[in-house]
């Protein structure tokens, strides 16, 4: 044990950091925590970056293991055991009060560790981003009725019963674990995404070269993971249907595996509105993000998670066009575009309303800006897990004097 503090330990079953929606909303929860008066260590994956002022636990290296996107890896199997023996040994040293567990795998690995040191009655907390069956059916790891996926639906029904308590992102993810589960109301909060302080001072310090955009074009952006399960297949065609009606146009997608996205752009003679810029750091979001016009989530309900990147297109002031669903509903509210159906055409419909009156899309755009500033700030994320923390026998006072993470 350090300096006499004693530990949270959060556990992340992931590449951690790698600039994606679930290494940011576990960097903002630990960043809420920095003036407490506990020491925050995270156990993680042995690839992935570190960040300055967290204390990163990492497993042996996993030969051939360098996937840093999201979806199913067969070397995941490997990196959770040994995350199981540095969690294992990191709470036999450090003795800390609670355990934060960061998707299912980090919730089955907690809840291993709380098994083997039954004695120190270590409270469990699963940070839940969507379901784990919903996933990988939106990652299309499996298919919708096979046997794989019918096994994953039956684990994560048996890891929902362990944790003590749940964090969720999402409304969606709720849900599932209220409907689905039957867990009781009691033991489920909805922790929504939030986006840092320092976000909001950023744009002007990491923009992106001049010239990187056509003059004269209208810039829609998207940001994050250019897989299936993010939405990509409808974002990507509605895109082609639009540059077919208007020259003016510019897409820019910006994030990684960027390869299926570039063959679709090469096999329709895109590339004049489109550019693939490839993996980013967090830092270099805001600037990104200046350039845009309008945003858009291609996401849709079916794997239950939240959209941080909503929340970043909302604080940058971005108007949003996006499918119709509960989260976006919630979050956006009044201020964003709403595909008619859930397709390509419905999504291209969406962007060509945000698209014909820029007066009214500037407005929604910093009608987002207010709610982001209002209801989702790092203070407040920080009050919610200390009395989350408190609740179950933790309390983890605010310091003015400590910045030991």
């Amino acid at each position: 044990m350090s300096g006499g503090k004693a530990a949270i330990v959060h556990v992340a079953p992931t590449p951690f950091f790698a600039d994606r929606g679930c290494h940011i909303r576990i960097r903002n929860e630990i960043e809420a925590l920095r003036h407490s008066q506990r020491r925050v260590i995270l156990c993680t994956y042995h690839h992935g970056r570190d960040m300055e002022g967290l204390d990163i636990r990492r497993i042996w290296p996993v030969p051939g293991y360098t996937k840093l996107d999201a979806g199913y890896s067969p070397y995941r199997f490997l990196a959770d055991a040994l995350l199981f023996i540095l969690v294992l040994k990191t709470v036999w040293q450090e003795r800390p009060i609670l355990l934060h567990c960061h998707l299912h795998e980090g919730a089955l690995i907690g809840w291993a560790v709380k098994k083997c040191l039954f004695w120190r009655r270590l409270p469990l907390i699963m940070d839940m981003q969507g379901s784990l069956s919903g996933e990988l059916t939106a990652y299309q790891s499996f298919g919708a009725n096979s046997l794989p996926l019918r096994l994953f639906r039956n684990i994560e029904e048996l890891i929902c019963r362990m944790p003590d308590f749940f964090l969720c992102s999402s409304r969606r993810s709720k849900d599932c674990l209220l409907e689905d589960f039957g867990v009781p109301q009691e033991k489920v909060l909805l922790l929504e995404d939030v986006v840092p302080d320092s976000f909001f001072a950023a744009a002007s310090a990491c923009r992106p070269p001049e010239g990187v955009i056509p003059a004269g074009r209208r810039v829609i952006i998207y940001t994050g993971s250019l897989l299936p399960g993010k939405g990509m297949q409808q974002l990507l065609e509605a895109m082609r249907l639009l540059c077919a009606e208007h020259g003016d146009l510019f897409f820019l997608l910006a994030g990684y595996p960027a390869e299926a996205a570039r063959n679709f752009v090469a096999a329709h003679h895109l590339e004049q509105c489109c550019l693939l810029p490839g993996q980013f750091s967090y830092a270099e979001l805001a600037g990104w993000l200046a350039l845009g016009e309008l945003a858009v989530e291609p996401k849709e309900a079916d794997a239950g998670e939240a959209s941080g990147k909503l929340l970043h297109y909302m604080a940058a002031g971005l108007p949003v066009a996006c499918f119709d669903t509960a989260n976006n509903r919630h979050m956006l509210g009044s201020s964003g575009y709403f595909a008619p159906s859930g397709d390509a055409a419905g999504l291209a419909a969406a962007i060509q309303a945000a698209l014909d009156d820029r007066d009214a899309a500037r407005r929604r755009g910093n009608e987002g800006r207010r709610a982001v500033r209002d209801r989702y700030s790092s203070a407040a994320l920080g009050r919610t897990l200390h009395q989350v923390y408190k609740n179950l026998g933790c309390a983890v006072q605010p310091s003015a004097t400590s910045n030991n993470v």
